[in-house]
């Protein structure tokens, strides 16, 4: 027993004359390669020219005929009004009039819209589609 204790006592005293880094002013000193401004450049500039990527968007209607646009943004407004945090769109590609939503760039957070939005637009589903940040 009194061996534990000894060793316990001597291996507090060791811990406590170890440190981390520490600092008597407070601040951090960060080092790092100059090539990393130059790759956070190179990045900003192709974000600016190429603002969209590959993501998820949540179709909530697709039509064609003759009143298809006015019916499709009947469906924009009546979706601004129930969500007005999420960005809506519509688009045309031949024949089809389409009205998409949201910007997710995971497929699990636009399936969380997902299940808010079916309730109003219950033939909504989840495509691929170029997205904004």
């Amino acid at each position: 027993m009194k061996q534990f204790i000894f060793v316990l006592v001597l291996s507090f005293l060791f811990v406590s004359q170890l440190s981390g880094q520490s600092s008597s002013n407070g601040s951090v000193k960060i080092i790092q390669d100059s090539r990393v401004e130059q790759l956070l450049l190179i990045h900003s500039r192709f974000k600016l020219a190429h603002p969209e990527t590959e993501g998820y968007k949540i179709q909530i209607f697709m039509d064609s005929g003759n009143d298809a646009v006015d019916r499709a943004n009947s469906v924009v407004d009546n979706f601004s009004v129930n969500f007005p945090e999420i960005p809506v769109d519509l688009t045309y590609g031949a024949p089809y009039y389409r009205v998409r939503a949201g910007n997710f760039r995971s497929r699990i957070e636009a399936e969380g819209y997902l299940k808010k939005i079916l309730p109003y637009f219950s033939q909504a589903f989840i495509t691929k589609d170029k997205i904004r940040l």
